[in-house]
């Protein structure tokens, strides 16, 4: 057997010594003058080497890595013996524990294969000890004995523990702020490891707080279970000895976004009437925040345009894991799903191969219209029903349908349906022929029983090609618009009679965008986006018409929503397209106004335009300022009020019983035209 310092030895005298071949008794010399009556206490403490003997020659040891100090070894009073050998500049050590015993002067050696070396004792003190040793010095292939000079040694103190400060990464402690470390070896001088915190962007020591002491010198983990809700957060280690602070950590930063939310399981959920019973798994997430349950008109995994996402609650009780939704979305079949928050504000992700974080709900509210495509609708001006013209995913055709917005009931749908795209809105009239409905197809203008929605027939005529808008007047004629000519016709039954005929503008327009509408005195005027000015008629009791003013200064606009109105109260004219008010009287502009930003109709009496602030061209997504509110400005005392709804107003009108109703949308949507990922939400709810 080498001990591993006598190795070290044995290597230094084979290059430095000299040789002397006399023959000589060996052992006699090795066991000479041992000191006998040493007892093994005075051996008990660590020793190094200073200096060797071999024969004549006496040379210095040298210290071969200064910055660690001297190899070194130990007489521990458990009979081991341990000896420390430096391998590099950084003071890694080769450490070995063997037996030792002393008797009659001789240190007997021995390792785990019960291989043993012999230190024969001839001095020892307080401040010397002297042994010889046997080797071959000088490999001649024969036992030497070297003498060996040994002086008390107290190890340089070195730092292998700070270095070794690291973020603990392994799968259990993934989602974990945990540090790891070495653990420190002499146990006779460590004190305590104490773990600092502190956080910002630029992390200093100066401002970090101790968080914890650990006085186990083998307990070489912490993990912070109860951080500050910061973005960067920073850590170090500092280890206390008797003697002081052996050393510290460099500070390691933490970016807490990186830390990765643990899911819930969504259970299937339960209906009852008008709610929805929620319950889900209970998080073990070590940095919980709270739930969040919402809803949306997507599943969380798939992307579009106009998804939105709503939050319902925020539940901040871990142990919580239930929630009923006593107010569901106004949506069809909405989309929920759960996300766990940590108080960093890192959230599990919506979609999960192994957990369930989402579910489509089968539950659509009795107000919901079930209608998927909007073209235009019209209002029944003395009950409470909303004609709506468009087609749903059932049955993917274009029809009528009455919806009551007083029992949230669709009563009837049109038995004939259209099979022509036409731009212009339906519209309702009360004649001689009763309450119907008149649906513009190719030319032709189907008639529907406005009670019933049974079709009747068409109007038609040889005198036009096509139909850019109409209008039945109050004196009971039918006007007809197409590109180049306005004609007046009377009715019978089926059949248009034509009365009148004139060209309007001299530059043949795009279709669908005249408009046409009707003030006092059996005066009516005709107008085009792309015309600067508009034409003011007047038909006779006998139809026939007569141009009194061909430049109108009042730009007449179109869409399927009819933004020009005429309120008879007070003689005046509002479009609602550029928020002016003019007079019908002289045509002169007598108002403007800016809220509501998007104003649909005006009160009855005149005094009150209904709107919204929500702007048409506003991106629809969970960033937008749409807001769930009708906007009312007052045009006598230009005060605006503001109402707050159900849902988001598209449609603002009062009704035959003075009531304001406002065709709105559960989700956000630019118009009521189309619903957004096939899911119904238009509802119809009384503002006031």
């Amino acid at each position: 057997m080498k001990i591993k310092l006598l190795t070290i030895l044995s290597l230094f005298i084979l290059f430095t010594a000299c040789s002397n071949d006399d023959d000589f008794d060996i052992d006699s010399l090795f066991y000479s003058n041992a000191l006998q009556n040493l007892s093994s206490d005075d051996l008990i403490g660590t020793w190094a080497i200073f200096s060797l003997k071999f024969e004549n020659n006496r040379i210095d040891y040298p210290i071969n890595y200064i910055e660690c100090g001297r190899e070194h070894f130990t007489f521990n009073k458990n009979g081991i013996y341990t000896e420390t050998v430096y391998i590099d500049n950084d003071c890694n050590t080769i450490d070995n524990n063997l037996e030792w015993n002393l008797n009659n002067g001789i240190i007997t050696i021995r390792d785990q294969t019960n291989q043993t070396e012999e230190l024969v004792v001839t001095q020892l003190d307080k401040s010397n000890l002297v042994f010889k040793l046997k080797l071959d010095a000088d490999s001649d292939g024969t036992i030497d004995v070297v003498t060996a000079y040994l002086k008390p040694y107290t190890p340089k103190i070195i730092d292998r523990v700070s270095e070794s400060f690291i973020r603990n990464t392994s799968e259990e402690y993934r989602n974990l702020i945990s540090y790891t470390w070495d653990p420190y070896k002499d146990k006779n001088t460590f004190t305590s490891y104490e773990i600092y915190r502190t956080f910002g962007n630029n992390c200093d020591k100066s401002n970090a707080t101790l968080i914890k002491t650990i006085t186990n010198i083998n307990e070489t983990n912490f993990t912070d279970l109860t951080p500050p809700a910061e973005e960067n957060l920073c850590y170090f280690l500092r280890i206390n000895i008797t003697t002081g602070i052996l050393g510290e950590s460099s500070i390691l930063s933490l970016q807490t976004h990186s830390l990765e939310a643990d899911p819930v399981h969504l259970n299937q959920p339960q209906i009852t009437n008008n709610s929805i019973h929620f319950s889900w798994g209970k998080s073990s997430m070590p940095y919980f925040s709270h739930y969040e349950i919402s809803y949306s008109n997507f599943a969380p995994n798939i992307s579009g345009y106009g998804k939105q996402n709503v939050v319902v609650a925020k539940i901040t009780d871990i142990n919580t894991t239930s929630f009923i939704d006593t107010n569901p979305p106004y949506l069809e079949k909405p989309f929920y799903k759960i996300n766990v928050y940590d108080i960093f504000g890192n959230k599990t992700y919506d979609y999960h191969d192994d957990l369930t974080v989402s579910r489509e709900v089968n539950f659509t509210r009795n107000e919901i219209i079930n209608i998927n495509k909007v073209q235009s609708f019209t209002i029944h001006p003395s009950k409470p029903f909303v004609y709506f013209y468009g087609d749903t995913d059932a049955d993917n055709t274009f029809k009528i349908r009455k919806f009551n917005y007083k029992t949230n009931s669709l009563e009837t749908i049109s038995s004939e349906p259209s099979n022509t795209y036409t731009n212009l809105a339906i519209q309702f009239y009360n004649s001689n022929y009763g309450e119907e409905i008149f649906l513009d197809q190719g030319g032709e203008l189907y008639v529907y029983d406005a009670n019933s929605l049974e079709f009747k027939y068409n109007l038609k005529s040889v005198h036009y090609f096509s139909i850019n808008d109409f209008l039945y007047t109050k004196s009971g004629f039918w006007i007809l618009i197409d590109g180049d000519d306005i004609y007046t016709f009377s009715r019978n039954g089926s059949k248009l009679n034509l009365i009148d005929k004139k060209s309007h503008f001299s530059e043949h327009q795009s279709s669908y965008n005249y408009n046409i509408i009707e003030i006092q005195n059996n005066q009516f005027l005709l107008g085009h986006p792309k015309e600067s000015s508009s034409i003011l008629y007047e038909i006779n009791n006998d139809g026939f018409l007569t141009i009194l003013n061909s430049s109108v200064n009042i730009p007449l606009s179109y869409t399927s929503q009819k933004e020009m109105e005429f309120n008879s109260t007070k003689n005046i004219i509002v479009n609602h397209n550029n928020n002016k008010i003019y007079s019908s009287n002289n045509f002169s502009s007598i108002q403007n106004y800016q809220n509501p930003v998007t104003s649909f109709r005006m009160s009855s009496d005149g005094s009150t335009i209904f709107g919204t602030n929500n702007n048409p061209n506003w991106s629809i997504d969970d960033e937008s300022k749409h807001k769930k509110e009708a906007v009312f400005f007052n045009v006598t005392s230009n005060l605006v009020n503001t109402f707050e709804t159900k849902g988001y107003p598209l449609i603002i009108f009062e009704n035959h019983e003075k009531e304001i109703i406002s065709i709105s949308s559960g989700m956000k949507r630019e118009s009521f035209m189309r619903n957004i990922n096939n899911k119904s939400d238009l509802f119809i709810e009384i503002i006031k």
